[in-house]
């Protein structure tokens, strides 16, 4: 199971994410899409040493060997920047959101986060309409990276995704719904 940051700042929220990894969080994906350096180096400074090993960058890919992260995740903001990574030793991930993009996915990719495979939770009015045997036999295929479902993923939807042949799974929306709306800082 991976998790992926809220997209702000809020109150507390390295407790909550030293919190998750303490309870067995193998995976983060800290995307903060409008954060500057200096507020992701704030963040980062404020999970515990330990923990770092299990988080992908999202931006800031110059803190990855500052904070010794798991890895680097390719969006579509800043996929273009894959090929001045092919040396980086950590994980690389990216992202499709189309079947026919799983067959397109640069080497050196450990895995893709597919999505929106249900109506996102935190995103309302992201979803897609699949043909599902389709999807099933596009995940059959044999690959050199893994593939994660994404949007819409709820503890309900687990076995349905498992069902399907994906990989893994990550959450943004159902592990992030209980808390306060975001705010700046810590």
């Amino acid at each position: 199971m991976i998790a992926i940051s809220q997209p702000g700042f809020f109150e507390g929220e390295a407790t909550r994410i030293n919190a998750l990894f303490a309870e067995g969080l193998p995976c983060l994906h800290l995307r903060k899409p409008d954060a500057t350096k200096v507020e992701m180096e704030k963040l980062l400074s404020k999970i515990e040493n330990r923990f770092h090993s299990r988080i992908m960058l999202h931006s800031h890919f110059e803190l990855a060997t500052v904070f010794s992260v798991r890895g680097l995740h390719f969006n579509e903001r800043n996929k273009e920047m894959i090929g001045h990574y092919v040396d980086y030793c950590g994980t690389k991930s990216t992202t499709a959101h189309e079947i026919a993009a799983l067959d397109h996915i640069p080497a050196g990719i450990d895995y893709v986060l597919f999505s929106p495979l249900f109506p996102s939770v935190s995103k309302q009015g992201y979803s897609r309409e699949w043909d599902m045997e389709l999807l099933r036999k596009a995940l059959q295929k044999p690959r050199n990276f893994q593939i994660v479902a994404l949007g819409g993923i709820t503890q309900e939807r687990i076995s349905e995704v498992e069902a399907l042949g994906f990989d893994d799974y990550a959450m943004l929306g159902s592990v992030w719904q209980a808390l306060p709306p975001t705010t700046k800082g810590e």
